[in-house]
């Protein structure tokens, strides 16, 4: 089952396993949950359009002046207002990667290029990219790690790109939104490198399981160009419950580091398991796993109550890439016996097709 991104459980039956969305297992936070259901008494007054307080937790976790940063109903609201601010006529992407980017310039009647990401070199960004930024490229968007391959842009790869799009004046927007499952934030971010022509994106909706609630922001290496973005889009873009659910998160003291510590033991379960199973699967540094395998393993899956995120409608993979999403011990034993009937079954020799 092909579907525009993961977690569209509607429709499905209940009790469906869901690896199609990378949210993290733990859940939400016990005190980011209180400070939610506590807001509600406050929500029939409209929300700060200007999230000052958020803002200023923001400012202080990231580093940053507040003017500097831009809230937005999750990152995917403030992709579509970055480009509605600045219209660019040429942009260059990676693909395979998050289809938000591509969607949203197409919009706006961008012309799009892509620097392809190969199978044979791991789905790596190398620096061969450089060269594809030129005078011309208005915009260029990264994940970092990417989606859904969950591979981290390597340090030297980063900072030429962010030296190079200072000198083209191309604007660099780094989609860091799975960043915090990796325990290398600090080394790995475009903030390492930042200059006037960067942007970073991040949400609370993988990291503290508030996809429901739509919170993120954009940390911007000019104020100005902050500004214009901010002055896109709704005037009440982000709500009091998810405003207050940011606020929360950043008192959540030790949750990041335990969240790494399970998504990191509970991955690498699973990947050994995937090889034992003779399922090609590509090395993550996130709380998902690209994997490839037979045709048709996500409808055989679903049968078995358990979705997965199909990804041969990503640009630059095919039919047999799957995604799956690092869950809890539990449903992560359910998704390998689930797969151990089908591979140990017999189906249409499922090991050897495009193994």
């Amino acid at each position: 089952m092909i579907q525009e991104h993961g977690g569209n459980i509607y429709g499905q039956s209940s009790g469906i396993i869901d690896f199609s969305a990378n949210i993290n297992p733990l859940g939400m936070p016990a005190k980011v949950k209180k400070a939610v259901i506590e807001s509600i008494e406050k929500s029939d007054i409209y929300p700060d359009p200007d999230c000052v307080r958020l803002r200023k937790c923001i400012s202080s976790y990231e580093e940053v002046p507040c003017e500097k940063i831009v809230c937005g109903n999750g990152a995917a609201d403030l992709i579509y207002r970055i480009v509605s601010a600045l219209k660019p006529k040429e942009a260059l992407v990676t693909a395979p990667t998050f289809g938000e980017y591509r969607k949203a310039l197409s919009e706006y009647g961008c012309k799009i290029s892509e620097y392809l990401l190969y199978e044979d070199n791991d789905f790596i960004v190398d620096s061969k990219i450089v060269s594809c930024i030129t005078d011309r490229t208005d915009i260029l968007f990264l994940c970092n790690p990417n989606n859904p391959t969950g591979k981290l842009i390597p340090c030297e790869v980063m900072e030429t790109i962010a030296e190079r799009c200072i000198e083209t004046g191309t604007i660099l927007v780094s989609d860091e939104c799975f960043i915090g499952f990796t325990g290398k934030e600090d080394t790995r971010s475009l903030k390492k490198y930042f200059n006037a022509n960067c942007i970073v994106l991040k949400a609370f909706t993988k990291l503290f399981a508030c996809a429901g609630l739509r919170a993120g922001y954009a940390v911007f290496g000019s104020s100005k160009l902050a500004e214009k973005v901010r002055s896109t889009g709704q005037y009440w873009s982000v709500s009091i419950p998810a405003q207050v659910a940011g606020i929360a998160a950043f008192q959540c003291d030790g949750f990041t580091e335990r969240t790494i510590e399970y998504i990191c033991a509970e991955r690498k379960f699973l990947e050994e398991e995937l090889g034992k199973c003779g399922i090609r699967f590509f090395s993550s540094e996130a709380n998902y796993i690209l994997i490839k395998s037979f045709a048709g393993l996500d409808d055989m899956l679903l049968n078995s109550g358990i979705m997965i995120r199909n990804c041969e409608n990503y640009s630059g993979l095919s039919k047999g890439f799957y995604r799956i999403a690092v869950r809890t011990h539990s449903e992560n034993l359910s998704l390998i016996e689930a797969i151990k009937k089908l591979v140990y079954g017999g189906i249409n020799n499922a090991t050897d097709i495009l193994r």
